[in-house]
Order: C-alpha cells, then structure tokens, then sequence
C-alpha cells in the first residue's frame, strides 16, 4: 500500500455531492492516504474545515485545514477582514496549514480583475505576516499570478494548486520558492504540457492532490472524486518521473509532510 497526502481536498462538497465523510475517509484509509488537507474557499467553508479537522482525524488518517477566499468568490470579497481574523485566530492551531484556496481566476469572470488582486496580495501580506503558507488558485492568469507573487518574494511562500500552465511557468513559479501540485489532470491525456512540467521539475519541488469531488483521473474521469483517487495521480507521476517509483512516491510525501508543517519549499 501506498503512503500518501491529499493536500488539496473539499470533504464537504464530496458530502454534498452524496457520499458521507466518514465513507470518503474510510477508502482514503484503504487507499493509503495518511493525511488529507480540507480546503475553505470562503468564511463559512473555513470555519467548517477547521471543524472537520477537529472532528474526523484519528490515529490512522490526520485532517489538517485551510482558510481562504477563491477567486471565483467574489461575493464573499466584502468577508475579506473577516477572514483575515480568522487567519489569526487560528495561527497556533498545528491543525491550520495554510491560508486559501486564494488567487486570480481570469476563466470565469475576467471584469474583476484588479478586485481579484487587491484580495490576493491581503493574504500574501498575511502569509508572510504569520509564516503561513498560501494554497493558490491560477486559471488563465498565469502571466498576473507570476507578477503578483514576485511582489511578495521572499516573503509569501506556498503552493500553486491544480497546476494548469505549462513548464517554462512552473519553473518561474518554483523559482519564486512556490511548490506546484498536480491533480488528476496529470493523467488526461490530451494534458502534454503539464506532465512535461511534472518531468522537468526537481521532484522536491512537487505535491499531489485530488481537488476532489472535482477533476477525478483515469478511469473515473468524469464522475465524482474522492481522495482515495490520488493513488492514480501518484502512478501518472511514476511514469513521468525517471526515478524509482519508491523515491517518487517518498519525496512526495515528504514534500507534502512538509508542507503541511507551514514549511517552504526551499525550507531547509
């Protein structure tokens, strides 16, 4: 079996979508996944994340939390104070991995563009503020996102999430000391550019994730996702990837480890 982290998860759209908790992380377990990373995308979704945590880790699978704002949320925009306060009434709890999903999502609605960035450099400033990692979200904007967080070098630090871009951005971005996460897209097969990213990048630099319930890999492109799907990312890498599939899959999850312990990737 497989040792694994699932950094990027939403347990509770899964639930919503019609498969309970408690079954999502019963398979994770049979599937090897030691710890999985619930994401919030909004006030709400956070405060429930840091619930779940609290509620659903045991001795054999451990739920750590994000709090964040989605690009795609511009609703909740007005929240963004509110959610900073959570941030840093929440910065002790070892449980609190991250600040996000944040970023800049150009696909679904380009108007709001310089309101995307005011709220993302909030949080970068927050990232740096407390030593926290931030999850980003980048669709379509690669160009503002490489910008926005050259900004903050050497000060914010994190993951770019569901890598979408191609490798000459990711390299750009893990030389701005950002980890690059991959989702099942790794395995589609028309997703050329992305996997040539996951060859060439310093394998140190790289996570896994689901995304679930959404982006679900080969053979259950499709349907819902789950996180005992990220097996299917971590073998798509195996064949990408020229060392042994022992040192893959132990690098990443030690990458994972650490940054779910608010480490950098250039953390030494």
């Amino acid at each position: 079996m497989y040792s694994i982290i699932d950094t990027h998860c939403h347990l509770d759209i899964i639930q919503e979508q019609g498969q309970d908790i408690a079954e999502s992380l019963k398979k994770a377990k049979e599937s090897g996944i030691k710890k999985i990373v619930q994401i919030g995308i909004d006030l709400e979704s956070s405060i429930r994340a840091k619930g779940l945590s609290e509620k659903f880790s045991d001795e054999e699978i451990e739920i750590f939390y994000s709090i964040g704002c989605h690009p795609t949320e511009t609703h909740e925009f007005p929240k963004k104070e509110e959610i900073l306060t959570l941030v840093k009434e929440n910065v002790t709890d070892q449980k609190l991995s991250a600040i996000g999903e944040i970023g800049l999502d150009y696909y679904h609605d380009a108007s709001t563009k310089a309101y995307q960035a005011d709220v993302l450099h909030s949080f970068l400033e927050a990232s740096s503020q407390y030593s926290l990692p931030v999850v980003i979200h980048s669709r379509d904007a690669a160009e503002d996102t490489v910008s926005i967080l050259k900004d903050h070098r050497d000060k914010a630090f994190g993951v770019i999430h569901c890598f979408t871009y191609d490798y000459p951005t990711a390299k750009k971005l893990v030389d701005l000391g950002y980890y690059i996460s991959f989702s099942g897209i790794l395995a589609f097969k028309n997703a050329r550019d992305i996997q040539e990213a996951a060859e060439k990048l310093p394998l140190e630099s790289m996570l896994i994730e689901t995304d679930a319930p959404f982006l679900a890999p080969p053979p259950f492109r499709g349907k819902r996702n789950e996180p005992s799907y990220t097996k299917f990312v971590l073998e798509k890498m195996f064949s990408l990837r020229k060392e042994s599939n022992a040192q893959v899959e132990k690098t990443l999850y030690n990458n994972s480890l650490k940054f779910t312990q608010r480490k950098a990737y250039h953390h030494d």
